[in-house]
């Protein structure tokens, strides 16, 4: 298989940023469901440095994935597809793409409105901001929330579909992101 999408498949390139995006997130959403609840230790600061140096490796593998995305084809929905569907996966991809990019920016500005410098991976990528902004702090902490149960409700919708043409429709859609999996009956 190329590295390169073609009109017929995904690319090599495509299918590990694709993958390796869904383990991150799958895991940043568990840990931060879990870490709220730990009691303030090391661990704890140290569980939360981790989450924001991933949430931000998430925001970058986006902007890549874009970018990849905008130079390469996409491959072609399966002729007889409706409308209907061709306009729920381009929606569908917007809106997974969108909440890829404000969640973890969210996160980021909720961090810096907290007054905490920006982690990554032991590196500072930005200075405290001088003093707590409680506005900004409120707006994001909410977007950063419900953008992860809005992201939840559309991968589900999204491997919902995947399934719906694996096992329903039998055709190559899911088989073309992952590749390991053999055909339906």
């Amino acid at each position: 298989m190329p590295i390169r999408n073609t009109t017929e498949r995904w690319g090599h390139l495509s299918i590990a940023l694709h993958w390796v995006t869904v383990v991150l997130i799958l895991s940043l959403v568990t840990v931060g469901f879990v870490m709220e609840d730990l009691p303030n230790t090391p661990f704890k600061r140290d569980l939360y440095l981790l989450h924001k140096s991933f949430g931000l490796t998430v925001l970058a593998l986006t902007a890549l994935r874009l970018g990849w995305r905008f130079v390469q084809p996409t491959p072609a929905l399966p002729d007889g597809t409706p409308v209907w569907q061709r306009w729920a996966a381009r929606g569908g991809h917007l809106g997974l793409y969108g909440l890829m990019i404000a969640i973890p920016a969210s996160g980021w500005a909720y961090n810096w409105a907290s007054n905490f410098a920006t982690p990554y991976f032991g590196w500072t990528l930005l200075d405290r901001a001088g003093a707590v902004d409680r506005e900004l702090k409120a707006i994001a902490g909410v977007v950063h929330e419900w953008g992860v149960y809005a992201l939840l409700a559309l991968l589900v919708a999204h491997a919902g579909a995947a399934f719906y043409h694996h096992y329903q429709l039998k055709d190559a859609v899911l088989r073309r992101m992952a590749p390991w999996i053999k055909p339906a009956g």
